[in-house]
């Protein structure tokens, strides 16, 4: 089996939704960020592992953004670093792709240059943002995100990067989009994966909790009058769903601003379209979903969409994805079922601020 061949077959393997959205793509522009998204599973992997020493997440996660950035040092140190990540643990097919990984380097050496060079700075801030909030974990209690700031800042880092790196590739293969699309796109291609982060982290938090961390800011805890404690232990499903309903609503914030990015995107460009449409619809029916859901404080399985849910969005927004006012409607009908209807305004331009002013260089690190 080729390299391209094992990127193809791994990437249902390793992600069901985003195996969707990608095959929808065709060409180098399909080639390419399926093996961005397999490299972000590659860290994720690594970040997610429960058993692994903060410590060596962060070494791991370093080393990695050097292999990307570096082909020289890439050649000498690969195999190396696969072999230290022998002590990650996990899902055994994403163990799998990371002790592959060279197979996706090899394709991804392959790639058109400028799409290359799209995805080694956003691929490498994830893996360095990553290790800098892995230095907050400590191993004797929960880790919480102090407040919306720092769940901004950790969304970007693991997603937001990666919405901008969409953007400047959908800019590249797109050449005739207007000024004001181009505009628009990079206004809310940073939200837009904010958006799908937050959704993930609302339907994980406890899955999360039992790994040691919550991406429940302090602040929204402390808000209802709750200590961490209290809230892990359940002590008042009223106040914990207030908590969950107000990361929700900042969560539809930014799935309104990923509709402002897909209808930014040319109707010519059905494929293109579908790629965002199908994440954002999926994520907007989780958001309905979790909504008032008390189930989601005492389970710890997931929160999911139905499969029935999901085959209904495959098959009904081919039809809608030539209409802006469709999409619009469509959006609307399953928002107003979730019930968050004012969502605050998201600042970019704050979060950008404040992200050149973190350091995510590692202090261990001796490149000779």
């Amino acid at each position: 089996m080729g390299d391209w061949e094992y990127c193809q077959k791994t990437l249902p393997k390793v992600s069901r939704t985003f195996a969707l959205n990608i095959s929808v793509l065709k060409g180098e522009l399909h080639r390419s960020i399926l093996t961005a998204y397999l490299f972000c599973r590659i860290i994720d992997t690594i970040e997610d592992a429960a058993r692994l020493d903060p410590k060596i997440k962060i070494k791991l996660l370093h080393e990695f953004s050097r292999l990307l950035q570096d082909a020289d040092h890439r050649r000498d140190a690969l195999s190396n670093w696969v072999g230290e990540c022998g002590a990650v643990n996990g899902n055994p097919n994403d163990l799998e792709l990371l002790s592959l990984s060279p197979r996706v380097f090899h394709v991804f050496d392959t790639l058109p240059a400028h799409h290359q060079a799209q995805i080694i700075p956003s691929v490498s801030e994830m893996a360095r943002g990553m290790a800098y909030f892995q230095k907050k974990f400590d191993g004797t209690s929960l880790t919480l995100l102090n407040n919306e700031e720092e769940l901004e800042e950790y969304c970007y880092f693991v997603a937001g990067a990666v919405g901008e790196m969409l953007c400047n590739l959908f800019i590249e293969e797109l050449p005739h989009l207007s000024g004001q699309a181009r505009q628009t796109m990079r206004d809310t291609a940073v939200s837009f994966g904010l958006g799908l982060q937050m959704t993930n982290i609302s339907k994980d938090i406890i899955v999360d909790r039992e790994r040691g961390w919550s991406y429940v800011p302090r602040s929204y805890i402390e808000s209802q009058g709750l200590s961490v404690e209290e809230f892990s232990a359940g002590v008042s499903d009223e106040k914990n769903m207030q908590i969950m309903e107000q990361l929700l609503n900042k969560t539809m914030g930014h799935l309104q601003d990923a509709l402002q990015f897909t209808l930014a995107l040319p109707r010519t460009a059905p494929r293109i379209r579908l790629f965002c449409i199908w994440p954002l619809w999926m994520a907007l029916e989780t958001a309905a979903v979790l909504h008032n859901n008390r189930e989601l404080l005492h389970s710890d399985d997931p929160v999911k969409i139905s499969r029935r849910t999901v085959r209904q969005i495959l098959r009904r927004t081919p039809l809608l994805c030539f209409s802006d006012t469709l999409l619009k409607l469509s959006f609307g009908r399953i928002q107003k079922r979730a019930d968050l209807t004012h969502p605050p305004k998201f600042d970019l331009n704050n979060l950008k601020s404040r992200l050149a002013g973190l350091s995510l260089d590692d202090p261990a690190a001796v490149h000779t």
